[in-house]
């Protein structure tokens, strides 16, 4: 089973750990509320190490992505990123994405853990007819989260010399402190000579940066980072992680995405460009939207019973789908799920939801699930 570069660091620090997607990684540390509700009212620190990155390069680079990715990234500048998939020929999903455009023009792709190698072999098998380069760059690279409504502040005190407040939400720059003291430290060079990267981008809804950083160093800017004298982060793990994006409604790689499940199906359609002449998978996706058959629902449960991935969700006792991402909402102290339902069941609001062989009555809500 693979570990970050943090593993051993965090183990002393008395992390929890758990299985997810073949990497042994931290699930919380003090404990997943506290870690939350932290993240919501002040900062966290999480390291996401397992996430992959692949750069496109070459002449052809920005035509090439542009085909590959359902949204639009023609009329993006320089350093910043969009939202999308990569779909397959029949329109599901081999991974959903965020595609950064660098400022030499080449493209930074950020995958998911579990999707690293089946996005590179997909990539490089869709390039033949372009002339680009399709690098992975994940065994080179480490990354940080930093969350919270403080971490604008937080980070002005940690690198003051990067104009923090520059980075515009969904934009990507140099770490210019880091460059200056570790580049010349570094036993190898990422090949686009981007060694230090930090946007302005999360998976928590709140305020927060992403910082992409050499598997060498990371440890350093880990310790660097927790040990500032002013703000200080909670260490968080991946609990908190997914219980913060449950609330947001974000949708998870093998939850409310698959190889078989589109985008459409996800009610994921406003990362979708249909304006664009071709994409891997726009006919059928065009298809899926004119017969659409599941929908993405939001549910809030009447009592404190927690709804789970797999769950059966029914109407008048009726199965018609299943709970896709479910948990217990720290903030809103009730069970609250994600859910694929039969699309004619769609306009309902009650429902139920199978817990432990009872019927436990839910309501639809409209997610984000907190404003």
């Amino acid at each position: 089973m693979k570990t970050t570069p943090l593993y051993k660091l965090h183990d002393k620090m008395g992390a929890k750990f758990v299985e997810f997607n073949g990497w042994h990684m931290p699930v919380w540390f003090d404990g997943l509320k506290e870690e939350h509700i932290c993240v919501r009212e002040n900062l966290g620190i999480f390291d996401v190490s397992h996430m992959g990155e692949i750069e496109i390069s070459g002449k052809d680079s920005e035509v090439f992505v542009d085909y590959i990715f359902t949204n639009s990234i023609l009329n993006l500048s320089y350093g910043q990123a969009r939202y999308g998939f990569l779909c397959n020929n029949s329109g599901g999903v081999i991974d959903d994405v965020i595609v950064y455009k660098m400022h030499d023009g080449t493209f930074f792709i950020c995958v998911n853990a579990g999707n690293v190698d089946k996005a590179y072999r997909w990539l490089s098998d869709n390039s033949s007819n372009y002339d680009v380069e399709v690098t992975n760059l994940s065994d080179f690279y480490g990354q940080l989260a930093i969350q919270g409504p403080k971490s604008i502040q937080f980070m002005e005190e940690v690198f003051p010399q990067t104009d923090i407040s520059s980075i515009k939400k969904y934009r990507i720059s140099s770490l210019v402190e880091l460059e200056k003291n570790y580049e010349d430290k570094l036993k190898w060079r990422c090949p686009n000579n981007n060694n230090f990267l930090i946007a302005r981008t999360g998976y928590t809804g709140e305020e927060g940066f992403e910082l992409f950083v050499p598997n060498e160093k990371i440890e350093d800017i880990y310790k660097l980072i927790i040990g500032n004298p002013g703000l200080k982060p909670m260490a968080c793990g991946l609990g908190a992680r997914d219980t913060l994006r449950i609330e947001m409604g974000f949708p998870l790689y093998g939850n409310e995405l698959s190889d078989t499940t589109s985008p459409i199906d996800s009610d994921l359609e406003k990362f979708v460009d249909l304006s664009k002449k071709e994409f891997v998978g726009k006919s059928n996706i065009e298809e899926r939207i004119k017969s659409k058959k599941f929908t993405l629902i939001g549910l809030k449960m009447n009592d404190k019973t927690i709804p789970r991935s797999g769950y059966k969700i029914l109407s008048k006792n009726k199965i018609i789908g299943h709970v896709t991402s479910g948990t217990f909402s720290p903030i809103l102290k009730r069970g609250i799920c994600l859910g694929l339902i039969e699309n004619k069941f769609s306009n309902l609001n009650e429902f139920q939801v199978e817990i432990r062989k009872k019927y436990e009555d839910a309501h639809k809500v409209t997610y984000p699930f907190i404003k």
